[in-house]
């Protein structure tokens, strides 16, 4: 009889031991806010969302998704539109078009604001942040690379969703040189009064979220989001690949690629980085803790302004790329 007790025994440890391996095992667990740009004719009709008449395609969001839909160690959970690098109708069908072209067809899409007068209204895109994440506390991931609206939205509604998230990477703003890194709308955009977009699209949204965002928040600024790129010769890669994949978005990036070209060494991978360094921190020297505010100059709109107010929040925020090269090669390749 002691035997068998001591058996019995024996194989629940195991069993519980298999369990726990399992759960090491399990992919991490995101969802991303973005707002892609991509779909050339549909940008054309409608433009971006502050400048209607700046009729370009801003495509980096729709590389996020590839590189997240493609990496083996996370699980997206569901995509949230917004509008911002157009409007949230060329966001919603850019995601589509990406989730079709790479068979995720099972990846929820969830459409968010239309506009900063949406913040703190509930939309599909901000009731699936919340349900998600308290239906998950401790393993949900999101990565915001559009205007926060969403995401506060999500916070007003819910007041307890910053203590259940995992982490909240925020892939915005930018510090105008203070990193001692400068990013191209520092290097090329003064004269004409460059805004960052994701801030100054909804200043009410980001100053929200920097106020009750809590000590899980990680910002990844425009000063890294500038440091790798693809260039001519990656973009022919892709493209003779040959797959409808990698046709749809060699053509898609070609017009930025094109301009881009002329003033730096290639298409900047933006959004691409701030996902890229959340899924793998290895990619990027370590983050520095920083205490921030929102400043605003007469001709550029709001920026990230490093503080000493021991009253405000310190957030860890990632400066420099490790390793630039590794990056693009793994956007080449799940581009294709």
């Amino acid at each position: 009889m002691k035997g068998k007790i001591l058996l019995a025994l024996a194989a629940l440890l195991l069993a519980g031991t298999g369990r726990l391996g399992a759960r090491e095992t399990e992919p991490r667990l995101f969802i991303i806010d973005d707002d892609v740009g991509m779909m050339k004719a549909m940008v054309w009709k409608a433009g971006s969302f502050e400048y209607p008449f700046l009729k370009i395609t801003d495509p980096d969001g729709g590389l996020e998704m590839l590189y997240a839909l493609r990496e083996p160690k996370i699980k997206v959970l569901g995509i949230t539109c917004a509008m911002g690098c157009s409007t949230t109708d060329v966001c919603m069908a850019s995601v589509q078009k990406i989730l079709e072209l790479t068979g995720r067809t099972e990846v929820p899409l969830m459409r968010g604001a239309s506009t900063p007068k949406d913040l703190g209204k509930e939309t599909a895109a901000a009731r699936f942040i919340i349900d998600t994440v308290m239906k998950n506390p401790g393993r949900v991931e999101i990565i915001a690379t559009a205007p926060l609206t969403n995401i506060a939205t999500a916070m007003m509604l819910e007041p307890e969703l910053p203590k259940n998230w995992k982490a909240l990477h925020l892939a915005t703003g930018e510090f105008w040189g203070a990193l001692g890194e400068f990013s191209d709308g520092a290097k090329f955009g003064r004269a004409a009064g460059y805004r960052d977009m994701n801030i100054n699209v909804d200043v009410a949204a980001v100053r929200y979220v920097l106020e009750h965002g809590g000590d899980k928040v990680f910002i990844y600024p425009n000063e890294i989001m500038d440091q790798a790129f693809l260039t001519r010769a990656d973009l022919k890669t892709i493209k003779q690949a040959g797959t409808p994949l990698s046709k749809w978005v060699a053509s898609e990036l070609a017009p930025m690629a094109a301009i881009e070209s002329l003033v730096m060494r290639g298409f900047a991978l933006h959004g691409v980085i701030g996902a890229a360094v959340a899924i793998d921190p290895e990619l990027a020297e370590p983050p520095t803790l920083l205490r921030i505010k929102l400043a605003e100059r007469k001709r550029g709109g709001y920026y990230f302004a490093i503080s000493d107010d021991k009253n405000l929040p310190a957030y860890p925020v990632y400066g420099k790329l490790r390793d630039a090269q590794a990056l693009e090669q793994r956007v080449v390749e799940r581009s294709r």
